[in-house]
């Protein structure tokens, strides 16, 4: 079994790269995690596991639902789809690591539900 911390950074090091290559505001920041990752693990964890990744409009979270910025609807759809994978690889390894932000559950379950339904 893979641990937490290696799934968090490969996640990370995806999420990142993702981000950067739609212009996504929040790239630099995921990047930043991914260093602090390396360097200070508890730290990163903290804000992993904060309100900004995991709770309401302004996280990254629901960024996932966000207006298409004119891909083509197949290509977009699977972008969606690809950005929620790597949130519940980091949402799963947070738990794993005993994250208490109670958004990440009600998330883990609604990714992996739209995910399989392919919405």
């Amino acid at each position: 079994m893979t641990e937490p911390n290696a799934i968090l950074e490969q996640a990370l090091a995806q999420l990142s790269e993702r981000l950067a290559c739609m212009d996504h505001p929040r790239a630099a920041e995921v990047d930043h995690l991914l260093t602090l990752l390396r360097q200070s693990p508890a730290l990163a964890l903290r804000q992993l596991d904060s309100n900004a990744w995991w709770a309401g409009a302004g996280s990254l979270a629901a960024e996932t639902m966000a207006d298409n910025p004119g891909l083509p609807e197949s290509e977009w759809a699977l972008e969606v789809r690809a950005f929620r994978t790597l949130l519940i690889e980091i949402g799963e390894a947070l738990q794993a690591k005993g994250a208490a932000n109670p958004g990440i559950g009600s998330w883990l379950l609604a990714f992996n539900n739209w995910n399989a339904s392919e919405v």
